[in-house]
């Protein structure tokens, strides 16, 4: 005949679910997090950084300490990437100034590794020196962005068309790089956008600039100088409660 368990028991044995799940969760965020580290130190790796801005991304360190990483939540998940370089000085700085901001700037290529960042809503890589590459196709598969910023970046090429599909984003700057583009299509897929700057890039060919634009339900501030458009007027009436600067 089987002995029962004292009654006393019971709330322990309850509580061994609990903390097996408690214990298989962490031990998830664990795994995700430190796959999160490999893809930063990844996507360093490939980055050419002559002044060394990214000294703190160390293997084993916590990725969330790093230079221009933003975790935002308890877990300790990547948010935020902003790695903007120093400040450009004014025209009468010395010249040990502009010295270390060139060499505050990077550049080399750019890894999908970025993509293992599945909470990275913000990415800001303005300023930089990518001379040599085009936009990356796989920006276009970082969902989760909200805010992408490529100003000033020194890319070249053509514009990535699946941009179309950052279907939360609300902010897009390829302001000041060598871009250009046949169609602004991709644009229309972007309806939460509420800051779009294109500036100097070729948009000659892109008939269908001013339909595509300026029908976007949020957009607040729109930016298409030295574009080579001829028929963009000062500012477009949108409603009643908004407009468009386009300078």
């Amino acid at each position: 005949m089987t002995t029962p368990l004292p009654i006393s028991l019971f709330p322990f044995l309850l509580l061994i679910p609990a903390i097996c799940l408690s214990f298989c969760h962490a031990n998830s965020n664990l795994l995700y997090i430190q796959s999160e580290r490999e893809a930063l130190l990844n996507f360093k790796n490939h980055l050419i950084d002559p002044s060394n801005r990214l000294s703190s991304w160390v293997k084993g360190g916590d990725c969330c300490k790093w230079i221009g990483v933003v975790c935002h939540n308890s877990i300790g998940h990547v948010n935020e990437l902003h790695l903007a370089p120093l400040s450009e000085p004014d025209g009468f700085a010395p010249y040990a100034e502009w010295e270390a901001y060139y060499n505050s700037l990077l550049g080399g290529k750019i890894n999908p590794s970025l993509l293992e960042l599945k909470h990275l809503s913000s990415l800001d890589l303005s300023n930089n020196n990518f001379s040599s590459i085009h936009i990356p196709k796989f920006f276009g598969l970082l969902e989760g962005l909200t805010y992408l910023n490529l100003s000033d970046a020194k890319f070249q090429g053509a514009i990535p068309h699946n941009l179309g599909n950052l279907s939360k984003l609300q902010y897009l700057d390829l302001g000041g790089n060598d871009l250009k583009s046949k169609s602004l299509q991709w644009v229309s897929g972007l309806a939460p956008l509420q800051y779009l700057d294109l500036s100097s890039a070729d948009l000659y060919k892109a008939n269908d600039r001013v339909h595509v634009t300026f029908k976007l339900p949020s957009l607040l501030e729109l930016y298409l100088s030295d574009c080579g458009l001829e028929d963009v007027p000062s500012s477009i009436g949108v409603n009643s409660s908004k407009s468009l600067g386009c300078s």
